[in-house]
């Protein structure tokens, strides 16, 4: 217990020691690699036939989901209109919507309202 250890001895157990850790995590990803390997083996014939037949279906549910998003879309729309102009959403009726697009880019907007704000 009275040794004294020199620096390059400590050095010498630190480089040891890293490697040993290292060279056990390799390890374990190698066992963790062959274990994926071997548990989805079973699940890659599944996976196939589940593929093919979310294919068949994806373009039916697609538009019908795109329709209702188009339709809460329009909801919404009206809902805010409705409110900000104080009257009910039968009373307004919307013939278009249309997207307009911003010359500049949302950054440069949340710039501009946050000098804005910082001034008032």
């Amino acid at each position: 217990m009275g040794d004294k250890i020199t620096i390059s001895q400590s050095l010498l157990i630190t480089v040891f020691s890293m490697l040993i850790v290292f060279i056990v995590l390799i390890a374990i990803s190698y066992l963790i690699g062959l274990l994926r390997a071997a548990t989805n083996k079973d699940k890659e014939k599944t996976e196939v036939e589940n593929i093919s037949n979310t294919v068949e279906k994806t373009p039916q549910s697609s538009k019908e989901e795109q329709n209702i998003d188009d339709e809460e879309l329009v909801a919404v729309i009206a809902a805010a209109i409705a409110a900000s102009m104080g009257v009910t959403i039968p009373d307004i009726n919307i013939k278009s919507i249309k997207r307009v697009s911003t010359p500049s880019p949302i950054w440069a907007e949340m710039g501009r309202i946050e000098e804005i704000s910082k001034k008032l």
